[in-house]
């Protein structure tokens, strides 16, 4: 995979590429993208498997840092009591904005 300036991608448009069906890193100066080569008429199936690839992913990261931060190991009982305090301090602030 190769990486190419933000700023090179947009002078420079598709020519850039030379014709390759390489994955690519486009970095910018705030963030950093993925330009995915898509085949033609796939399109649709292609961003579905992008987007199952995308939530794996997301899910395993999530798995990670709860498990780093302790928060894996918490019971139910004790995840259902933080929602339910979170749910009454919302409450609570709603009533006293009246």
């Amino acid at each position: 995979m190769r990486s190419i300036p933000l700023r090179e991608l947009q002078t420079k448009g598709a020519s850039i590429l030379g014709g390759q069906l390489d994955m690519a890193l486009v970095e910018g100066s705030k963030a950093s993208f993925f330009l995915i080569p898509v085949q033609k008429g796939f399109e649709q199936f292609q961003a579905g498997l992008l987007s199952k690839a995308l939530a794996k992913s997301l899910l395993l990261q999530s798995q990670l840092q709860a498990k780093a931060t302790g928060l894996a190991e918490m019971a139910m009982d004790d995840i259902d009591a933080e929602v339910a305090a979170v749910r009454k301090a919302r409450m609570d602030k709603k009533g006293a904005k009246r």
